[in-house]
């Protein structure tokens, strides 16, 4: 039984959701054994080579958008901080043009 692996394991080494690994099944990508309706165990060697398949997809899909991710993800997680200065700066460079001004 060394060679086989439970959906967790699966799910752990792929580093997907279990949602894909059933996507996969459906596909007849990936093959797994059932006991009483539910997978449970899947083959070591073809877990080892869809691995290989699921990594060098995301390489690809990320050397294309790569910069545009990282610039989304750097933006859902700043903009707060973004937005706060862009009002600072609004509301300063207004406070000096009215203080100048008059």
């Amino acid at each position: 039984m060394n060679n086989m692996l439970t959906l967790d394991e699966v799910k752990n080494f792929l580093e997907v959701e279990q949602q894909v690994i059933e996507q996969f099944i459906r596909d007849e990508v990936l093959h797994a054994y059932k006991i009483g309706g539910v997978y449970i165990r899947f083959r070591k060697e073809e877990v080892l080579g869809l691995k290989y398949d699921v990594l060098l997809k995301k390489k690809k899909g990320r050397a294309s958008g790569y910069f545009w991710q990282r610039l989304w993800d750097f933006w859902r997680f700043n903009n707060f901080y973004i937005i706060s200065v862009l009002i600072i700066a609004a509301l300063a460079y207004w406070f000096l043009r009215t203080t100048v001004s008059s």
